[in-house]
């Protein structure tokens, strides 16, 4: 008994040194770094990633590049202006391209320790980063070449400041100019990542006014409305520009492939927390001891529950714009994932002396979940399938059959084409066969019993194969 005191009193000195020392923000970057630069460049480019590339690899400059493709895409511009001229610096291969990614996540990482450790305590700010670092999705957007990472960094950056605005209103003091003016710049540039960053700054704003209105605190409430009407104002510029140039009945026709399933948008918004559902199951089993008090969890709620507000009417506009719209995909709730981050990471604060233990249980069942996810996720493999068609299929006799623009969404030639190159001639009209060449499709973004319909549509009966490039489909005579 005594031995296993003595164990115990040594982790905790472990425990406080690591969750209240300077030295702790090293640690979690250093791991964070081991998690996602050996992965970085593991898998291939999939579709979304190769738009991104060829928006800034085949265009010269920047009204090309609006001309040509951020003019028809549904997605605010600031990402791809940004990779932009990060191409153009360090060149376009797939680890430069994603690395972009990398540095937005870790400047999140850095601004929200800094803001945290500055307006509450060290300790919130080692465990919000210590949850923030481990949870898998954020990782895993950080090897990605899409706006996803620079969306999370950002709207990190203002989940920290609408929780300084409420802690600041519930306890009447004065919110410093500068914070509002940090708000203004940061709600902006969000604006122009996603439209789902606009929602959250616009909830973010309507709690923050109607939170102070109810407290009385009419000042505040008129700076918010006032600075608000700016980024609104900012952020409406660039919807004016879509909506003239852009048709977006058509647009959101095209990119509803499927039917909304709110059920299911749910459930995979969970895996964004804790990988699938066992690392679900897993973190709720770490979070019980913490929910087994009762009474002090319900008082925690009764006086934080707003923190989650903007979240809980996100995920209620969401299911109506799920309903009635177009698809929504979970990856755009990653909006989400700072407030409830922020939201443990206060609890754990409030928990700390009883239950630190229970708490680094936690961080390194997350820590796990994540290493073991983001050394085995898999990607649409277009890069290895072109590789197939390279060294299987003579340039000189053989075309490269793919999707019929009557047939799809996309143009798949931006896709095909983006690591065969244009040394191939390719044939925009489904599946095809030719007499001195045994390819006969190709696609992706997709499933095998889409492929084999798609073959029957087009009457195709000579024997053949499917090959399978992880959701990028080969189909060759079988011999």
């Amino acid at each position: 008994m005594i031995q296993i005191n003595k164990v115990k009193m040594r982790s905790s000195i472990v425990i406080d040194f690591f969750f209240h020392s300077e030295k702790s923000i090293y640690i979690l970057l250093v791991i964070s770094a081991l998690i996602v630069l050996p992965n970085i460049g593991r898998e291939s480019l999939w579709l979304d990633e190769i738009f991104s590339a060829t928006v800034t690899l085949k265009t010269s400059s920047l009204k090309l590049m609006f001309s040509e493709y951020i003019s028809n895409d549904g997605n605010p511009p600031l990402y791809y202006v940004l990779l932009f001229y990060w191409e153009k610096i360090v060149g376009a291969s797939d680890v430069n391209l994603r690395l972009l990614s990398y540095l937005f996540t870790l400047l999140g990482f850095i601004s929200s320790y800094l803001l945290l450790q500055k307006y509450f305590t060290r300790r919130i700010a080692i465990l919000f980063l210590s949850l923030s670092t481990f949870t898998p999705c954020v990782l895993f957007f950080a090897q990605e070449a899409r706006m996803y990472a620079l969306l999370y960094g950002l709207t990190c950056i203002a989940s920290i400041i609408f929780f300084v605005f409420i802690i600041r209103i519930r306890d009447n003091k004065k919110i410093e100019r500068k914070l509002i003016v940090y708000y203004f710049c940061i709600a902006s540039l969000i604006c122009y990542t996603h439209h789902f960053g606009s929602l959250i700054i616009v909830l973010i704003s309507l709690v923050t006014i109607l939170y102070s209105l109810f407290l009385k605190r009419n000042t505040i409430a008129i700076e918010i409305f006032v600075i608000s009407i700016f980024i609104g104002i900012i952020g409406s510029s660039w919807l004016v520009f879509q909506f003239y140039y852009v048709d977006m009945g058509v647009h959101i026709k095209e990119v509803s492939w499927l039917k909304n399933n709110i059920k299911s948008i749910l459930l995979n918004f969970s895996t964004l927390l804790a990988l699938n559902k066992f690392g679900v199951a897993v973190l709720l089993i770490l979070l019980f001891p913490f929910l087994m008090k009762f009474s002090f969890f319900y008082k925690f709620l009764k006086g934080y529950i707003i923190l989650l507000l903007p979240v809980l009417l996100l995920f209620f506009l969401a299911y109506f714009v799920a309903l009635k719209i177009f698809v929504i995909s979970e990856r755009y709730l990653i909006v989400t994932i700072p407030f409830i981050l922020l939201f443990l990471s206060f609890l754990f604060n409030e928990l700390y002396y009883s239950k630190k233990h229970n708490i680094l249980f936690y961080v390194i069942g997350l820590l796990i979940i994540s290493f073991y996810g983001n050394y085995n996720y898999e990607k649409q493999n277009w890069r290895d399938a072109a590789k197939y068609i390279k060294n299987n299929f003579n340039v000189s006799n053989c075309k490269v059959p793919i999707r019929a623009l009557k047939d799809g969404s996309f143009d798949r030639l931006m896709f095909v084409s983006y690591y065969l190159g244009s040394e191939y001639s390719y044939i925009a009209n489904g599946p095809s066969v030719q007499n001195d060449c045994d390819l006969i499709y190709i696609d992706g973004h997709t499933n095998e019993i889409e492929i084999r319909k798609t073959l029957n549509n087009y009457n195709i009966s000579t024997p053949y194969k499917i090959i399978n490039f992880n959701k990028v489909y080969l189909v060759v005579k079988r011999r």
